[in-house]
């Protein structure tokens, strides 16, 4: 199988997608009990400057899980934030899409590539822990996008999809 994307970026597939809903508890049995999708991982941030400034909001307070929808992941988050700094006034936190990930073999490599291609980051890549790096940014008309790179053997690595040999 041939892989997609460009060889500078080291693209290996669009990780997941993320989505912004009221209420978590909702989601949990709308995605996991009536779809069956798998949890992958729940997390709680925020309010912190590294949050404040990933995520383009200010004080804001996060819960999100990952869930395996068979040959995707998909981020659910739950915001406590009225606040934006949004160029386009739409705050991340804004029921619906907030951004996709990118799944890349060298996070700094990808990072300068897509800056030098206009990228606009909010940050520098951060390392989260467990082998994690991520970075947020916006595409040339202001939708976010997230670089990442997992460690090997991670529990939410594109490995781990249904069907996925990388």
């Amino acid at each position: 199988m041939t892989k997609p994307g460009n060889l500078k970026l080291g693209l290996r597939g669009i990780h997941h997608l993320a989505i912004s809903v009221p209420s978590l508890v909702v989601a949990k049995k709308f995605y996991l009990e009536t779809l069956g999708f798998t949890l992958a991982d729940e997390i709680s941030f925020g309010p912190d400057q590294q949050s404040d400034q990933v995520l383009g909001l200010k004080d804001a307070r996060c819960s999100s899980i990952l869930v395996n929808a068979g040959n995707i992941f998909l981020e659910i988050f739950e915001f406590d934030s009225t606040a934006t700094l949004r160029q386009d006034d739409r705050p991340l936190s804004e029921y619906g899409y907030t951004h996709f990930a990118l799944d890349v073999e060298n996070i700094q490599q990808a990072f300068d590539y897509l800056e030098e291609a206009g990228v606009n980051w909010h940050h520098n890549p951060v390392d989260t822990g467990d082998g994690y790096w991520m970075a947020y940014g916006r595409d040339p008309f202001g939708n976010v996008i997230e670089i990442q790179q997992l460690a090997d053997g991670s529990a939410y690595s594109l490995n781990q999809l249904n069907g996925v040999i990388l």
